[in-house]
């Protein structure tokens, strides 16, 4: 069940903003709205916060992050197990992630001990790389794949007054609006958990601007937690690792 769980989280990514518009959203449907208005925004800030339990273990994440070039860049830094990452201990292991040119780049927790004071470097396509799921630039686009869309009532997002909705998720729509390996992932979890929709809310400002996304699920013998925040809209610049800051993980393996 957690590794059902575990998958579903890396294939339901933890940040988003970016991605193209696309003709199937509905115009009565004021979350798709939010998620196309947002995705029109060159960059945001975000915090995220994630937790999967199940077979008596827990998972839990967070990190802050910045989204720039319409979701095309991307850094975040996560804070998150030691053995999650495969880095030996029980303490707390940091990593830094930064996404640009369907690459990702990564710094820290067990990356650190094989490339010492570099960034290890793998394409987002790349099987043997799970955290390449969680493209930031898809879940504007899970929200266009929602359902059962209610307003709950007025909230305040981190100072800004928001409208509150909650919808379904549905699962079989999210993978025909993402990547090929995102689609798979998502549909190896589906199938395990015997679920096509996830319970979602979503808080929208009041320029239309998706503030907050939180999903809290609980099927039957664990829990998916996830929550994302939103805010400082505007321009954002994230730093690209030069080339001579970086290894190729494929290199590393064998693969080049």
């Amino acid at each position: 069940m957690r590794r059902a769980l575990a998958l579903l989280l890396l294939a339901l990514p933890l940040a988003a903003c970016g991605g193209t518009a696309t003709s199937d959203v509905t115009s009565l449907d004021p979350v798709a709205q939010a998620a196309d208005k947002t995705t029109d925004v060159a960059g945001a800030h975000f915090r995220m916060s994630a937790r999967i339990a199940g077979q008596g273990e827990t998972l839990a994440f967070n990190g802050p992050g910045e989204i720039a070039d319409h979701g095309k860049q991307m850094h975040m830094q996560l804070s998150l197990p030691a053995s999650m990452l495969g880095a030996g201990g029980t303490g707390k292991a940091k990593l830094d992630v930064v996404s640009a040119n369907n690459t990702y780049y990564l710094h820290g927790g067990p990356f650190e001990q094989i490339a010492p004071g570099k960034w290890v470097k793998v394409k987002s396509t790349d099987p043997t790389f799970q955290l390449g799921q969680n493209d930031p630039s898809q879940m504007l686009q899970y929200l266009r794949a929602t359902s059962n869309v209610d307003e709950v009532g007025k909230d305040t997002v981190r100072g800004v007054d928001t409208t509150h909705y909650a919808a379904r998720l549905q699962l079989d729509r999210v993978a025909d609006k993402v990547s090929p390996d995102a689609a798979r992932a998502l549909k190896q979890a589906t199938k395990t958990l015997g679920t096509k929709e996830i319970p979602l809310d979503v808080w929208v400002d009041g320029d239309g601007l998706v503030r907050r996304v939180r999903m809290d699920w609980h099927p039957k013998g664990g829990s998916f937690v996830m929550a994302l925040d939103l805010f400082d809209f505007g321009d954002v610049h994230v730093d690209v690792p030069a080339d001579s800051e970086t290894v190729d993980l494929s290199n590393m393996l064998g693969g080049g």
